[in-house]
């Protein structure tokens, strides 16, 4: 087996040994450990950055120089490696939901649809504070837990599954997805539109997640949001300086200042000026 070295880079950098013959633990291992490492973010969609989806400049920006990036980046980093090691795995592609039945979703968000030994398993990188950090079985309304989340997947008919992730009481529908053939092509049209469209999510919002076993760091415009076993504590990002040493200390990303102020007025300082009007009335 060789690898290309953008696939080298990656499995090395995350400390991973190929096994023989594969197993699912590796898959645990390698979801695990990238959805810790590598942030998701909107960074380069906000500053307006060309976003490629060539494998090599993929792994340059998430790996190399630790930018992270987003679904259609970290997902097909993922699933070219396990395809390259032997794996059987499919492209798919979902309908972002967030619980929100009434509007109409384009396919947005790329996965990947593992099998392996006859059993099936959504694999996702890229999907930030609520994405699933390991690998979850194909078994329709079936309670599944991945670190600090319980998961379950529900079919919907006609080849379609909800992934939900339970929030408080109750499951929450984050995306569907089919078993539709899709290809490069396809993700191409979702990828613009998520980085070109006004009205896509990733241009509104600036988005920084970290996700490890028992910690979810999420910033999100101006409120930092650590979740752990002992509950979420919430802070707001006050100054472009905080933001800075935030997204320096707690996301290991170093960006130009002058970026990170720009960062700061438009997204941060509208809604602390909201905020402070609220409180003196």
């Amino acid at each position: 087996m060789s690898l290309s070295s953008s696939l080298q880079n990656y499995l090395s950098d995350l400390g991973l040994v190929v096994p023989e013959p594969l197993n699912i633990e590796f898959v645990q291992a390698l979801q695990e450990r990238h959805v810790a490492r590598y942030s998701f973010n909107s960074l380069a969609v906000v500053l307006g950055a060309e976003i490629s989806l060539e494998l090599d400049a993929i792994s340059q920006k998430i790996v190399t120089r630790g930018l992270g990036g987003y679904c259609f980046e970290h997902n097909k980093l993922t699933f070219e490696l396990l395809k390259a090691l032997g794996y059987d795995v499919q492209l798919k592609l979902a309908r972002v939901l967030n619980n929100n039945f009434e509007r109409e979703a384009g396919r947005t968000h790329r996965v990947t649809l593992l099998t392996l030994e006859g059993v099936s398993y959504l694999v996702d990188t890229g999907f930030g504070g609520n994405g699933p950090i390991a690998p979850l079985r194909l078994d329709s309304n079936t309670q599944q837990v991945a670190g600090l989340d319980r998961y379950r997947l529900l079919a919907k008919g006609k080849g379609e599954y909800d992934l939900q992730v339970m929030k408080g009481e109750d499951y929450f529908t984050l995306y569907r997805f089919d078993h539709a053939d899709y290809t490069d092509a396809d993700c191409a049209l979702g990828h613009f539109y998520s980085h070109k469209n006004p009205n896509a999510v990733f241009l509104k919002n600036l988005m920084v997640t970290l996700k490890q076993k028992d910690q979810t760091m999420a910033l999100v415009n101006a409120e930092l949001i650590i979740r752990n076993r002992q509950g979420e504590k919430k802070r707001m990002i006050e100054t472009p300086e905080l933001l800075n040493d935030i997204l320096i200390t707690e996301f290991d990303i170093v960006l130009d200042p002058a970026l990170v102020e720009h960062l700061f007025i438009r997204f941060l300082a509208p809604i602390l000026a909201v905020d402070e009007v609220g409180t003196r009335s």
